[in-house]
């Protein structure tokens, strides 16, 4: 269904709310490139220093990197599978504590 007239919002405002979002993806995507790069980097005894015990926790960090992956390669351009879905993982990274 089609907005109203009423419901349209005026053309500068649309395109400056649309360049903004575009701007602060960008730039989100940019930190999440240079976090996998990081994360990518990481080895077990990485984990060990950090006293990150071994069990869920681990998991949840390792398919987040997963995660991170998949969404930087979509926005690129580079063809992948999504092997876990997004909401899943950001969720169980949300509640670690």
């Amino acid at each position: 269904m089609a907005l109203t007239e009423l419901q349209l919002p005026e053309k500068t405002n649309f395109y400056n709310t649309v360049r903004h979002a575009a701007t602060e993806m960008d730039n989100l995507m940019h930190r999440w490139s240079n976090l996998v790069e990081m994360i990518n980097k990481m080895e077990t005894a990485d984990f060990d220093a950090m006293s990150i015990a071994t069990g869920q926790v681990r998991t949840d960090l390792i398919d987040f990197k997963v995660v991170l992956n998949e969404v930087v390669a979509f926005y690129e351009g580079i063809a992948t599978t999504q092997t876990n879905i997004p909401s899943n993982i950001i969720d169980k990274i949300r509640a670690i504590k």
